[in-house]
């Protein structure tokens, strides 16, 4: 899940797993000069209020990109644990902001590397942000058992619910997520939701790419199967 939730707001929000990955403001200390709600400014515009719409015109100014990519291997058909690497960009300017995973099914999560952050670090399955600058990027690496192993030869890639929420108000995002098997004998039977204008399903005997802008909560599922067949 990708919530934006104020620090005040934080306790009792429901903070869910990656696949399903939450980003939070979280509570920061009174000397902190970056504890400050003006520090982003949501849209003056009306905002969403969860619905999912899916963006063909997306904003002119940058937003929250959410970059998933994902390597299925061949243990991964019978553990479905994945290789994870994740890279958020644009992120908004906070003085404090998490991300947290399901540490259960989450494995030797570390930083790849963050840009114009003050400081980060892992702590239990979870990533801690402190003052988030304009043009913040951070990338991590994980493995996460994401996929599950259905019958005959089938299998079940989801992911999100992916949101930007500040409030009660849902604002645009990107969401990419690239899933690469490589010369296992996999492919997509079907995709949920399916392409559209605004949601953008890339095929190849490799592998599958997500790309979308929208606004409300966005949830994805991959049914992959064994060969060409479906």
């Amino acid at each position: 899940m990708m919530a934006m939730i104020p620090a005040r707001r934080l306790q009792g929000a429901a903070l869910a797993s990656l696949a399903a990955l939450s980003l939070s403001l979280a509570t920061a200390a009174e000397t902190d000069p970056f504890d400050d709600d003006s520090l982003w400014e949501p849209p003056r515009s009306e905002s969403n209020r969860g619905a999912l719409n899916f963006l063909t015109d997306p904003p002119e100014d940058p937003v929250h990109h959410h970059h998933n990519q994902i390597i299925v291997m061949a243990s991964s058909l019978d553990d479905g644990w994945v290789t994870l690497r994740q890279c958020h960009n644009d992120i908004d300017r906070v003085g404090r902001a998490q991300i947290l995973y399901n540490g259960d099914t989450t494995r030797d999560l570390e930083i790849e590397s963050q840009n114009n952050i003050e400081e980060t670090w892992v702590d239990g399955a979870s990533v801690q942000l402190r003052e988030v600058q304009p043009d913040a990027e951070l990338c991590v690496n994980a493995r996460s058992k994401m996929l599950q192993v259905l019958d005959d030869g089938e299998y079940l890639l989801e992911n999100g619910p992916f949101m930007r929420r500040y409030l009660d108000g849902y604002f645009p995002m990107r969401v990419t997520v690239a899933v690469s098997w490589g010369d296992l004998d996999l492919s997509l039977a079907e995709s949920e939701p399916q392409s559209q204008p605004g949601f953008e399903v890339t095929e190849s005997p490799h592998g599958v790419i997500l790309e979308t802008t929208f606004e409300g909560r966005l949830k994805t599922a991959l049914r992959l199967v064994n060969g060409e067949g479906s």
